[in-house]
């Protein structure tokens, strides 16, 4: 198994990009960037999202010189599109169960994109 492509990589990007837009995630706010890097890792290898807080957010952490943070998250929860979050997080989201964990936001986003993607693992 290769390297992706900058072009694959680039691509990968896009959707995501495009993917937390659509969710509500808004582009000027600290964690935006943590936030896709998450789940553009994730979406490489899932096996992070098992290993959230030893791999992913170290992982994320060091490619920006800097701690995670939950705030992107919590406005994208807070300003995102209702019917938008449902159809990413269903059950997900209601007024009992409350925001989703930062692994399950990411879990979920980059599950999604694999499968738009049809990637598999084996």
């Amino acid at each position: 198994e290769g390297e992706e492509s900058e072009d694959e990589s680039q691509a990968l990007e896009r959707e995501v990009t495009a993917v937390i837009h659509e969710v509500g995630v808004p582009a000027h706010i600290k964690g935006y960037q943590y936030v896709r890097e998450a789940i553009v890792i994730a979406v490489q290898d899932m096996d992070v999202i098992n290993a959230v807080t030893k791999v992913l957010y170290p992982e994320v952490a060091r490619r920006y010189s800097t701690t995670p943070s939950r705030h992107a998250i919590e406005v994208a929860w807070d300003r995102g599109d209702l019917e938008t979050l449902q159809r990413y997080f269903g059950y997900t989201v209601s007024n009992t169960k409350g925001k989703p964990t930062n692994s399950e936001f990411i879990a979920m986003i980059a599950d999604r994109i694999r499968l738009q993607r049809k990637i598999y693992r084996v």
